[in-house]
């Protein structure tokens, strides 16, 4: 018998599609998937961070990292915690797998250092969006991203951080965590020109006060961290008081340094030769009279060592002032940045102009 086709048989193609339904939605399929992804079910890998375990899925991870393409049908991938933190991953995990889910604020660093390594441009782009706004980032919250950053190599946000640290910047001099710094990050700090502070006698006084906490240790520390204070911004009259005995043994140390005497010497000269030589002088240039990078100055009128040294409400700001200035911004708490003001170039309060025409009419 011979073969014969459906075809020649006079079957033909339909020329309408199949009517009728499969047994199972989309929506069914999309919310199996989810189940299974987020109930953490069928998992084909182990991912080891420190003294964690998480059990996730490859596919996942290749999906949204650049990190994990590079594996195929492992079962067992460990990742440095030097690099990234258990808490780092889990977060940065959750957010892969729970569309919902924002960088969480209390360890964003973990999450920033976490995405970074693995290649998740995604996260990346969401966290610096909630870094870079000013109004989310403020008070004590850089210095605390701040001290975060510091055990990882997270230099890219250790700036950004650093730089908004402004005026909270003698809040943070007030804590327990600025005195166990380590001496290259209170230069860092103490040589930033976002720093806000009312004069570089309050910016001596921070670095005296970290070097005191500990003074047997961190003398040999004093130069390094003396070289981020800019005596040349001080008045000629608070260096030529740093040159005179003080009564507190270790300051007098500090201050005895040769080091030290020559960084107090240079500033004085710069002040003298400053208030008698004019910017436009042709003897600015060969003396090396360049005006130093000023700092973000500050001040609250209720501060006295704020006031003009003319104006009757002044007082010398020695470091037992300054420590009893430092009690009240840790009693004043988050109201402390709110009582203080940028100076405006030539503005005076109203007591210390009156005071300063007085002593200019005497003269």
């Amino acid at each position: 018998m011979p073969e014969c086709s459906l075809q020649t048989m006079g079957m033909e193609d339909p020329k309408e599609g199949f009517q009728g339904h499969f047994g199972g939605s989309k929506e069914f399929l999309i919310d199996g998937l989810t189940n299974l992804l987020q109930g953490r079910k069928c998992t084909d890998v182990e991912i080891h961070v420190g003294d964690r375990s998480f059990n996730c899925h490859l596919s996942v991870l290749q999906l949204c990292t650049e990190y994990f393409k590079q594996f195929n049908r492992i079962d067992v991938i460990t990742l440095s915690s030097d690099v990234i933190s258990p808490k780092g991953f889990e977060l940065a995990y959750e957010w892969m797998i729970y569309p919902e889910t924002k960088p969480d604020r209390k360890h964003i660093v973990e999450m920033y250092l976490t995405a970074n390594f693995l290649g998740m441009p995604e996260l990346l782009a969401h966290i610096w969006s909630r870094l870079d706004n000013e109004k989310l980032l403020v008070g004590g919250e850089p210095f605390r991203l701040y001290l975060q950053c510091l055990p990882f190599k997270a230099n890219l946000l250790q700036d950004l951080v650093l730089g908004r640290i402004r005026k909270f910047f003698l809040q943070a001099v007030a804590t327990e965590e600025y005195l166990n710094l380590e001496a290259k990050h209170v230069f860092e700090l103490l040589q930033h020109p976002n720093m806000c502070v009312n004069s570089e006698m309050e910016m001596f006084m921070s670095a005296v006060r970290w070097l005191l906490y500990d003074w047997s240790t961190r003398q040999e520390f004093a130069v390094t961290i003396m070289q981020a204070i800019r005596f040349n911004l001080m008045p000629g009259w608070y260096t030529t008081v740093l040159k005179t005995k003080h009564a507190d043994q270790q300051l007098q140390e500090l201050l005895d340094l040769p080091e030290i005497q020559s960084m107090i010497n240079l500033g004085l000269s710069f002040s003298i030769t400053n208030s008698f030589l004019s910017p436009s002088s042709p003897l600015a240039e060969p003396l090396q009279i360049q005006k130093p990078l000023d700092r973000q100055w500050v001040f609250n009128p209720k501060v006295r060592h704020h006031h003009r040294y003319e104006c009757s409400e002044w007082e010398y700001l020695s470091l037992e002032v300054f420590n009893v200035y430092l009690q009240q911004i840790i009693d004043a708490g988050p109201m402390y940045m709110t009582q203080l003001e940028y100076v405006n170039p030539d503005q005076l309060m109203p007591c210390c102009r009156e005071a300063l025409e007085a002593s200019l009419l005497n003269k």
